[in-house]
């Protein structure tokens, strides 16, 4: 075809893997490494290896938590698919050495369609690597009853290695005894084959009779889906994609040289192709977006969180949660909050869901809030709601966190010296170790002592319904918590509870504000219009070019009061428009 092809379709694959994964979906990295807590401990070593399947796991989750930089994740899936394809090529039954090569490609682009599923656990890809490579034996041994002995001794240690891909193993030692070694009779293969496939069945069943595992999930496995009653289907279909890739090369003829270089060129538009349609079809933009969100949120880079909100408006409420946190953190809420689409009340502070993600995103809130017992119970509830029973390094650091600001120090240190034991969170465990039991140390924190301060000063319960007296509450504990102020006239505006937002208003006169927020300037305009026909005697300190806008607003609004389209495309950013047209 041209010189070194193999190696310039390789490089043209590691480029694109590395584009797309640090490129296009770096969140989900992010996202997968945060619901584990790998820990460099003996226990956590023998608790793995105790189920089938365990010891892939546990090396799943230690070049997992690599992700913790988005550049070592993607170089380590691509790494993996890589070695994925190059064994895929060794495991080929092919009667030319290049002429369907490029289908060794194919299992490979199925992994990478696999991971795109946060749900879909690097477990499956590991467990894969370790059946090819114990497959490659099955090749490599040509002394019949010394491949039979092979195959009879590694199944079950595969099985308790890799866990229900030993069907995988099986099934390729089925192919290749009945397609490559033929020394023996078809009836006494087929008999060989018969037994290898029964025994496939048993140490599942051997197993379920030891583990309190069911029988069901033995046989499918246990880590590969981070939800037990789901089956990875896209796990099961890159298992028949190695499998017919290897019936394949078995099958087809040897390809005559002067078609050769049309046969490749097909080969590679297909592969193209099809791996191009199933990415794209695996892949969820929408959730990269909000693990972007969510990302920036937990590492605190507010003015990321701005730029992605002015590059494309968020839509989903968890955007909008993070962005208004953000907005919050840097000064803007009162000023900048509707510039953006905004979804209510529930785009503030969303009432508590019982699942492993949103509990997590809205923590951030209640925590920068000052709101500590709530944000704790948040992280608890979503760690306790992860599908996978893992425990989660970005909730075990919060509730340390949560923890050392309420002065409970006992239970900040049990979840700091698991963290003690982590690779990337150690040096900030040891750190926060030296806090505990040190009131003083604490109080000059510039995050902990701050928060220390907003702590309410009273018990109470606290009502999902009710957030803006949660709300009051929090800012009657601390007069000066500004962000708690905002919140709570964010919170009347959103629900566009004007009567409220006029009581809480004059709440913000030691605030420190030069001059009243845009959004509360339009609130208060609103309010003033209502009820008189100019602007004279007006107590507020009102910009000329808002007294401008609402007079605008308000002729076009006698004129054309139901066109949506005129006032979202003159007035979207405004109050006004949010009040009476959303």
């Amino acid at each position: 075809m041209w010189r070194n092809d193999k190696f310039i379709v390789r490089l043209c694959f590691i480029l694109l893997a590395m584009v797309f994964w640090r490129g296009c979906y770096s969140f989900h990295l992010s996202y997968q490494e945060q619901f584990q807590l790998f820990m460099f401990t003996s226990d956590y070593w023998i608790n793995k290896c105790m189920y089938p399947g365990g010891i892939c796991e546990y090396i799943s989750e230690f070049l997992t938590q690599f992700y913790y930089s988005q550049w070592l994740g993607s170089v380590i899936i691509v790494g993996l698919l890589v070695l994925i394809q190059w064994l895929t090529s060794q495991l080929m039954l092919r009667k030319n050495d290049s002429d369907w090569y490029y289908l060794s490609y194919l299992p490979a682009v199925g992994a990478w369609a696999f991971l795109c599923d946060e749900n879909n656990m690097l477990a499956g890809v590991i467990s894969l690597l370790v059946v090819m490579l114990s497959a490659k034996g099955c090749l490599c041994i040509r002394h019949t009853f010394l491949r039979w002995g092979y195959i009879l001794l590694l199944t079950p240690f595969i099985y308790w290695i890799a866990g229900g891909l030993h069907w995988l193993f099986v099934i390729l030692a089925v192919t290749y005894e009945l397609l490559v070694w033929k020394q023996r009779s078809l009836l006494c293969r087929f008999i060989v084959c018969l037994l290898l496939l029964c025994l496939a069945f048993i140490y599942p069943y051997i197993a379920s009779e030891v583990l309190q595992y069911p029988f069901f999930r033995l046989m499918t496995g246990l880590g590969y889906y981070r939800f037990p009653t789901g089956i990875p289907f896209m796990g099961i279909a890159v298992c028949i994609l190695l499998c017919l890739t290897v019936i394949i090369s078995a099958s087809v003829p040897v390809i005559k040289s002067e078609r050769i270089n049309l046969i490749k060129v097909v080969q590679i538009a297909v592969l193209v192709v099809l791996g191009g349609v199933g990415i794209y079809l695996t892949s969820d933009y929408q959730k990269e977006q909000v693990m972007a969100y969510d990302y920036y949120v937990r590492t605190r880079q507010w003015n990321k969180v701005i730029d992605m909100a002015e590059k494309k408006h968020p839509t989903t409420p968890l955007e909008v949660v993070c962005l208004n946190l953000a907005l919050g953190k840097t000064g803007q809420l009162g000023e900048r909050m509707f510039h953006f689409y905004q979804n209510g009340v529930g785009g503030l502070m969303p009432n508590f869901i019982r699942d492993f993600n949103s509990p997590l995103i809205v923590n951030e809130v209640y925590y920068h809030l000052g709101m500590i017992n709530t944000s704790q119970r948040f992280t608890f509830e979503a760690m306790e709601a992860i599908p996978s029973y893992q425990k989660s390094v970005r909730c075990y650091q919060r509730l340390a966190e949560t923890n050392i600001v309420n002065g409970d120090y006992i239970l900040a240190g049990k979840y700091l010296k698991a963290l003690q034991h982590t690779l990337f969170y150690r040096k900030w465990a040891n750190d926060a170790m030296s806090y505990l039991y040190n009131d003083k140390k604490v109080q000059n924190h510039p995050e902990w002592g701050i928060l220390r301060t907003y702590l309410y000063k009273d018990d109470f319960l606290f009502f999902e319904d009710q957030k803006d007296m949660m709300l009051g509450l929090l800012l009657n504990a601390n007069k000066h918590n500004k962000m708690a102020f905002e919140y709570l006239l964010a919170y009347e505006l959103l629900d566009k509870n004007i009567g409220a937002f006029l009581k809480y208003y004059p709440l913000g006169k030691d605030m420190g504000y030069t001059s009243i927020p845009r959004s509360y300037q339009e609130a208060l305009l609103y309010v003033w219009t209502q009820q008189h026909p100019s602007f004279e005697g007006m107590p507020w300190s009102i910009s000329p070019v808002l007294q401008k806008e609402v007079t605008d607003f308000a002729v076009a609004y006698v004129r054309h009061p139901s066109d949506r389209d005129y006032f979202k495309q003159n007035f979207g950013k405004t109050y006004w428009y949010y009040l009476l047209f959303r």
